[in-house]
């Protein structure tokens, strides 16, 4: 296959990803990247929420039930098996291979394809088993078949989104994709009220029209990206034109995507263990838990928005030989989030109320949720190593980012059980094995970047 030299003329991108000032460069990606996150994570799910509540309560918890699965299937498809996509695309750039570049897209979408239909066969076939399981039963149970079966029907059109965001995203023209997630959702706005409730001669489809309204939107979103990486206006030009399918093109892509894909399941079982720890609590301190756990779930998307940044920077400086550069843009791009993350540790602390009042104005369950944010905020801070996660994907080392999850999951399960059931139990308790969680996942990827970071140049090839 022919490949461009590193001697070519290079897009205006990727010598910016290459020669820019760095800390510009990277707060330059982070906006993009943040929209792009909050609207898949969070605004989407909640326009759903909003239209789907004015059905009963029933329909409300029905999309409940739904939202962990999805949310899992958004991380993988955009975080972990994402990040191996856009890490893969941005050293084949760095390194001149723009044909392979291009070729990695097209082995990208054909794994998207594939883990879809996959989610699809689970979760649509399943479907009545694992919403029981979550404790769904009669119309609630119903409601949730409706959302999730809408849903997990087009889990091939979620994944190749997912493919496509990350491919761009390798290519560090961010820009674009906060304007396709834009229109798209201002299209899933439009459309949900229309299919939920029904219009003229559209009938009403109730939980079900919010699941097609998602999955046209992401299909829009799709096409025009599709378009975009055709059009040779970026850093990879798609086509199908003398496109081989590679064993080690898959691999490429998989060694990483697949072990980093174990990564949401780590962390969200680590707050599920910790919310059933609070559960013995009693209804106030559950639900003022429950509040201050939120902030934590928000402030993933925010680091991430640096991440993705650090992820194409460091992948294509690291397949143009620039191993120093990548090292200090990883370190640069931590420090930026930590800087982010203090800052809402003060404020979570000193100001509780600013976020808990979002949620309720209940006094005792203020109080609760002021308890536990006074103990956990400043561990906030050791969320910003996660940063590092996005580089362990460029030098292909997961091992680690596996380790610190799986760190802090044994931190809360045992820290959860010592301080429940040898110790008075206390949100105070709790707060404290959260804090203790977060540490761990922040000191271990630190550590393991600082000793063991593989920047050298067989990460090239």
């Amino acid at each position: 296959m022919a490949t461009a030299s590193l001697a070519s003329p290079a897009t205006a991108r990727t010598r910016l990803l290459l020669e820019g000032p760095i800390i510009a460069t990277l707060l330059r990606l982070a906006p993009a990247n943040l929209v792009v996150n909050v609207i898949l994570i969070a605004v989407t799910a909640s326009v759903d929420a909003h239209f789907v509540g004015q059905l009963g309560i029933e329909a409300l918890a029905g999309l409940s039930l739904v939202f962990p699965p999805m949310m899992l299937m958004a991380q993988m498809a955009n975080a972990t098996m994402g990040g191996a996509i856009a890490a893969s695309v941005s050293k084949a750039i760095g390194a001149g291979r723009r044909d392979d570049a291009a070729s990695l897209v097209v082995h990208a979408l054909v794994i998207a394809c594939a883990v879809g239909a996959l989610f699809s066969a689970v979760f649509v076939g399943l479907g009545p088993i694992l919403y029981g399981w979550l404790g769904g039963r009669g119309p609630v149970l119903a409601a949730a078949l409706d959302y999730g079966n809408a849903i997990f029907a087009g889990a091939v059109i979620f994944w190749l989104l997912g493919a496509l965001t990350s491919a761009v995203r390798g290519t560090g023209q961010v820009t674009v994709l906060a304007w396709v997630y834009l229109g798209a959702e201002a299209l899933h706005i439009v459309l949900v009220p229309v299919l939920v409730f029904g219009l003229g001669p559209i009938p009403a489809l109730g939980a079900t029209g919010a699941g097609i309204a998602t999955i046209i939107s992401f299909a829009a979103s799709s096409a025009v990206l599709i378009g975009y990486l055709a059009s040779g206006r970026t850093g990879v030009t798609l086509s199908l034109r003398n496109i081989r399918l590679r064993r080690a093109m898959f691999g490429d892509i998989l060694k990483v995507g697949i072990p980093m894909s174990a990564l949401p399941l780590f962390n969200n079982l680590a707050l599920a263990t910790l919310t059933a720890y609070a559960g013995l609590l009693g209804t106030t301190a559950l639900a003022g838990f429950g509040i201050g756990v939120r902030l934590e779930y928000l402030l993933y998307p925010i680091n991430f928005g640096l991440g993705a940044g650090v992820l194409a920077m460091v992948g294509t400086n690291i397949g143009a030989r620039q191993y120093e550069r990548a090292g200090q843009i990883a370190w640069i791009g931590t420090g930026l989030s930590v800087g982010v993350m203090w800052l809402v540790g003060v404020i979570a602390i000193t100001a509780p109320g600013l976020w808990s009042g979002l949620f309720t104005q209940d006094p005792e369950i203020r109080h609760a949720t002021a308890i536990f944010l006074g103990v956990v905020g400043m561990a906030y801070v050791f969320i910003a190593p996660n940063t590092l996660m996005s580089a362990f994907q460029s030098t292909r080392q997961p091992q680690f980012p596996l380790l610190a999850a799986l760190s802090r999951l044994v931190v809360v399960a045992v820290g959860g059980w010592i301080a429940t059931q040898l110790f008075d139990a206390s949100l105070v308790g709790l707060g404290i094995v959260t804090f203790a969680g977060l540490v761990a996942l922040g000191s271990v990827l630190s550590l393991a970047f600082l000793l063991y970071a593989n920047l050298g140049p067989q990460d090239a090839k």
